[in-house]
């Protein structure tokens, strides 16, 4: 699909995965873009759940942090030790050999009391691998029988920082937690998707973890099926943006001690219901 804009640019979106995902070409983000072409770029979003921005190697920070800002507010990471010297703003994901937390299928920050509506990823330095999958949660609640959507809708699960902290080395009282429904609906879509995740979920409520581990741990698998997912293979300047609630995320850590440098910013979501 190509949409011309006014001015020069002509955004041409394409379909690159099985399951979701889309490429968008013909955009420079260097330059903003007009209230049309984001208005563009958001029905293709909610459509396609990740959307690649190639060939965005050139831009600056400040740049990437004003695009990232016209999707709504931006929050800070919960590991200051990792932002970006001039952009606060900007995680900066820079793992040379040892082992990253994200290598762990997740939704970002769900311990929050409004988790992240999504997050812009750029890469700065790839090596050969470090490949991120996302796997579609709308999907993962679809293919769930009748009998455990019934027993499924309305249940509601803890989310806590501790295995996030436990990983990162920081302190566990220092990260919120939060009750969440164990489906939500997407705000914007109307849709189902399945929320739970093995990195913040931890019980369901009033439930023991020990009871909730079996579960949880049957959800946790089904929610990340192969038919389910997206794969990207990075290349310099790529530039994703992922919804963050109706999909999990996996940076696969198969690189060794190659340097990889990611430069992300998050925007703040709403409580999920």
């Amino acid at each position: 699909m190509a949409t011309k804009l006014a001015g020069a640019q002509q955004l041409s979106i394409t379909r690159i995965g099985g399951a979701f995902g889309a490429r968008v070409d013909g955009i420079d983000l260097a330059h903003p873009l007009g209230e049309e072409g984001i208005a563009v770029l958001r029905e293709a979003f909610l459509e396609h759940h990740v959307l690649l921005f190639p060939g965005q190697g050139h831009i600056t920070p400040a740049q990437q942090l004003a695009f990232a800002r016209r999707w709504g507010e931006v929050i800070l990471t919960p590991a200051p030790d990792k932002q970006h010297p001039e952009v606060p703003e900007i995680l900066v994901l820079d793992t040379h050999g040892e082992k990253p937390v994200t290598d762990m299928w997740h939704s970002d920050i769900t311990m929050e009391p409004e988790p992240p509506l999504g997050s812009f990823l750029l890469a700065r330095v790839v090596p050969t691998g470090g490949d991120t999958i996302f796997a579609n949660q709308y999907l993962a609640w679809d293919a769930l029988s009748d009998g455990m959507k019934d027993m499924l809708d309305g249940m509601r699960a803890w989310h806590t920082g501790d295995t996030y902290a436990s990983q990162g080395n920081y302190d566990p009282a220092s990260f919120p937690r939060s009750l969440h429904p164990v489906v939500r609906t997407h705000p914007e879509t109307g849709r189902k998707a399945l929320f739970v995740n093995i990195v913040y979920t931890t019980c369901f409520e009033g439930w023991s973890e020990t009871e909730s581990r079996g579960l949880l741990d049957y959800l946790c698998a089904h929610s990340v099926q192969p038919n389910f997912t997206f794969r990207h293979q990075w290349h310099q300047g790529d530039m994703l943006m992922w919804d963050n609630r109706c999909l999990q995320h996996f940076g696969v850590a198969d690189y060794g001690s190659q340097p990889r440098t990611m430069h992300r910013i998050t925007i703040r979501g709403d409580v999920p219901v």
